[in-house]
């Protein structure tokens, strides 16, 4: 398999999808497009797919596009990894939850754009991203009020995939963390996809268009 991706250092949805698929134990690949670096990179991207965007999975002749598209792929493919929580209930929680943050949070992606590596010197967000957030933080503060732990669900899985990269803006921009959400971060940066991801992160391409926002 390869998971077509963007720099891990910037890239929220090919994170999103390349630890899911990491954490399953699979054997993957992971061709990484240098957006606005390299001059050729939508053409690159155009041969993977039609959608023109990153992440893609390829396995064999199936491609998949979409970073929560990939997830759910991943799970059905390697049920073992246990992506959803096995109970009905919480299951249903975890996809809206996933769905909730693949489809809104505009004003987060437009006004905190991820860099892993990087730290804002300073940062306000907008009336708009402030309501975001303090959504997100309702839905981290819900999530684990009824969690056994570690994570959202109790196992790391597709929802705390969905998340990780939210955590890693709020530390890039200053949001401060507190009570049962720090330690859910603390557990996420000591998981072992995650800290196998921020070693990548730490070590992709730089994108000056990127880090210029900062």
């Amino acid at each position: 398999m390869r998971l077509v991706v963007a720099p891990l250092n910037y890239s929220s949805w090919a994170v999103r999808a390349w630890l899911a698929l990491d954490h399953t134990g699979a054997d993957f690949k992971t061709p990484e497009i240098a957006l606005y670096v390299d001059p050729d990179w939508r053409q690159k991207i155009l041969r993977f797919s039609g959608a023109g965007k990153v992440p893609i999975l390829i396995d064999g002749s199936l491609s998949v596009h979409e970073a929560l598209a990939i997830c759910e792929y991943v799970a059905e493919r390697f049920p073992d990894a246990r992506l959803w929580p096995e109970d009905s209930r919480l299951r249903a929680r975890a996809r809206a939850i996933s769905s909730e943050m693949s489809s809104n949070f505009i004003h987060i992606r437009n006004e905190m754009p991820m860099n892993f590596r990087g730290r804002a010197a300073t940062f306000t967000p907008s009336d708009a991203t402030s309501l975001e957030i303090a959504r997100v933080l309702d839905i981290w503060e819900a999530s684990l009020s009824t969690s056994p732990g570690p994570f959202l669900f109790g196992d790391f899985g597709i929802a705390d995939c969905m998340y990780v990269p939210v955590v890693s803006r709020f530390r890039t921009y200053g949001v401060e963390l507190s009570g049962a959400m720090a330690e859910w971060a603390s557990a996420l940066w000591a998981q072992p996809s995650v800290v196998r991801w921020t070693e990548l992160a730490e070590a992709s391409m730089a994108i000056p268009k990127y880090d210029a926002l900062l």
